[in-house]
């Protein structure tokens, strides 16, 4: 195994302060002048709040490699385009930045945009770090897509564990059918129940759009579940936090990774006192031991973050934050053109603020399982979850 590298130099540089022929496969990039690096991410639409914190984090990692003279001498040219939360923007829009002559592409933030995105990245041979968390972005594998976000399916595995942990057995879940990640998690949550002893008692649908949750919730009450798993991303989980919470039926309601973020704690206000979240590492950075050996990584970006943004970093800044440090990895290590960029995202062994990545040509996903962990909202906060204890906070990201 190679000797993993360490992403300190990027961090440091980053939180101080290819042509389209190329992409085509039909010719070289320039080996002078700026590095051009698309990013095609919601800006407006359902989901903004997570396009937005993965653009800040981005730039955050760009901004800083740029203030230290680029990648060796050349600097780094991001092109930030907003797919307005609609897939078929995304696919217009990362034809956009490909004819713009990018060298590689980070996002969207929603997995249904970036499976309407693979098939054109590896026809046309541009890298492409995803920044949605649904395992059929890269599982099976195919050349041109990575992931940085947790697999829905880990994301499942720590809900489920979660609940039998507590020593709980009848599970209800919400989804939305419209959400690739809302539904890749429902079904992989649906694959792990039997093993774990937890019954489905209701199991029900919604589409993005809705707003009126009151017969699902009718059905839900009663069946008396011990836990309501949300599957949803962007503004529905606020809508369905407030109006459980004014249920007042004792129904403890969790979250997935998508909620992790101020972006959802706020709007849903005190209504998001006690739900359950489950979140990487990053976003429970400051409740993290000094023993965790990727916590001065996780604190040299949220201050610089923090100090500018006026809040602690959401899942969502993390994953923008990885897979800009990951790209910058990989053209350092391999150059600067699109085959040269997916060797070297091929070659990933790195430690990084959401724990150690490694990728093969077989292997495209990089969350370490413990860095996936669940928390819960308290004083608009996350804090690590009744259960998750020292060893696991210390160990995280390993």
């Amino acid at each position: 195994m190679k000797h993993p590298r360490l992403l300190s130099l990027f961090m440091s540089l980053a939180l101080s302060g290819a042509t389209a022929c190329a992409a085509l496969g039909t010719a070289p990039a320039a080996p002078s002048g700026p590095i051009k690096i698309g990013m095609v991410t919601s800006l407006t639409g359902n989901y903004a709040p997570l396009g937005t914190n993965d653009k800040l984090a981005a730039q955050q990692i760009v901004d800083g490699v740029n203030g230290k003279n680029g990648i060796n001498g050349r600097k780094i040219e991001l092109e930030i385009v907003d797919d307005g939360s609609d897939p078929n923007q995304s696919v217009i829009q990362f034809n956009k930045v490909i004819g713009d002559g990018v060298a590689a592409v980070l996002g969207p933030p929603q997995s249904t945009s970036d499976l309407a995105i693979k098939p054109v990245a590896n026809d046309k041979k541009m890298p492409v770090i995803s920044l949605g968390a649904a395992d059929d972005q890269v599982v099976p594998v195919t050349p041109y897509m990575w992931q940085t976000a947790p697999l829905s399916s880990q994301v499942a595995r720590v809900c489920v564990d979660f609940i039998k942990s507590q020593g709980k057995t009848k599970l209800a879940m919400l989804y939305d059918t419209k959400n690739a990640y809302a539904v890749a998690g429902h079904d992989s949550t649906r694959k792990i129940l039997d093993q774990a002893g937890i019954q489905l008692v209701d199991d029900e649908t919604f589409e993005t759009s809705q707003t009126n949750f009151a017969p699902q919730f009718a059905k839900i009450a009663d069946t008396r579940p011990d836990f309501l798993l949300v599957w949803a991303t962007g503004a529905p989980p606020v809508v369905i936090t407030k109006a459980w919470a004014d249920l007042k039926n004792g129904i403890a309601l969790m979250m997935t990774a998508a909620e992790a973020s101020t972006l959802y704690v706020q709007p849903a206000g005190p209504a998001a006192e006690g739900v359950f979240v489950q979140a990487s590492m990053g976003v429970l950075g400051q409740s993290l031991p000094s023993s965790n050996k990727f916590r001065k990584l996780i604190d040299d970006f949220a201050g610089p973050f923090q100090q500018t943004n006026n809040y602690y970093p959401p899942q969502f800044a993390w994953d923008g934050m990885v897979a800009t440090t990951i790209l910058i990895d990989a053209i350092t290590r391999k150059g600067a053109t699109s085959e040269q960029i997916r060797e070297g995202l091929d070659s990933v062994d790195v430690d990084t603020p959401q724990g150690h990545y490694a990728y093969t040509p077989q292997k495209h996903a990089g969350m370490p399982d413990s860095a996936s962990l669940m928390s819960v909202v308290k004083d608009g906060q996350f804090v690590p979850a009744p259960g998750v204890n020292q060893d696991q906070l210390a160990k995280a990201g390993q």
